[in-house]
């Protein structure tokens, strides 16, 4: 009876410790400006690793315009990300970003032993477990998000830090390439002032299935609106 109940008590802790995703999972989407197509993003879960000793998750990100808005406008952006095992926060962000004229490279890491976001310049004192948008993306994956329940998160990505909050306001069926998702709609907001630079608004639709997918991301600012909209899964 006890290897039975022990059994059980295994099985229970290791069905709790599953997460919605694997080891290859590859999010491919269509980014439209103003309803208009403009390119395509990637978001890789590359793989199992250590890092400093921690064992990690390893993400990429890709985002690139095509055609006319390549040539009007080019991006070519890639971002790393190293994420907590257990508790999928952010143990290193790296990032490459080419946006027009535009050209920056970022290396953080977070040493959360000492205290301290590391780049190439400088050392932040930190005092929190950093989120970055993609490590929260796959953390919200892994929880039971509730109508209008504030959660709370800090994010670093070189500059300066930023406190942001993030809401679920509401459910919708958004419809893809995929077929229909029904989605909870979440809200990241700052307290007192828009989450980006010229008034942006960020909305973002995570699937109510067992994949917890991220299956549209919209960013409103005062120029205009990008969608993300999932289209392929690999």
């Amino acid at each position: 009876m006890k290897y039975y109940l022990s059994f059980l008590l295994l099985f229970t802790i290791s069905m709790c410790q599953e997460v919605p995703f694997k080891v290859g999972e590859l999010l491919k989407y269509s980014a439209q400006f103003q309803q208009i197509p403009v390119g395509e993003a990637e978001l890789f879960f590359t793989g199992d690793e250590e890092y400093n000793g921690i064992d990690v998750y390893h993400v990429s990100w890709k985002a690139y315009t095509k055609g006319l808005a390549s040539t009007i406008f080019k991006i070519q952006d890639k971002i790393d990300i190293w994420i907590d095992k257990k508790d999928f926060f952010t143990h290193r962000l790296k990032k490459d970003i080419n946006e027009g004229s535009y050209s920056k490279k970022v290396d953080v890491k977070f040493d959360y032993v000492n205290s301290i976001a590391i780049t190439k310049t400088k050392q932040v004192p930190i005092d929190f477990k950093a989120r970055d948008p993609f490590s929260m993306f796959y953390y919200l994956r892994t929880v039971t998000l509730e109508e209008n329940i504030v959660m709370r998160f800090s994010a670093y990505e070189g500059k300066k830090i930023i406190n942001y909050n993030l809401q679920m306001t509401g459910s919708e069926i958004i419809k893809t390439p995929l077929g229909d998702f029904k989605c909870k709609i979440i809200k990241p907001f700052r307290d007192g002032e828009n989450l980006f630079k010229n008034s942006g608004d960020m909305r973002i639709w995570i699937s109510e299935d067992k994949q917890r997918l991220p299956v549209k991301i919209q960013i409103k600012m005062k120029v205009g609106t990008m969608t993300l909209l999932l289209k392929k899964i690999n």
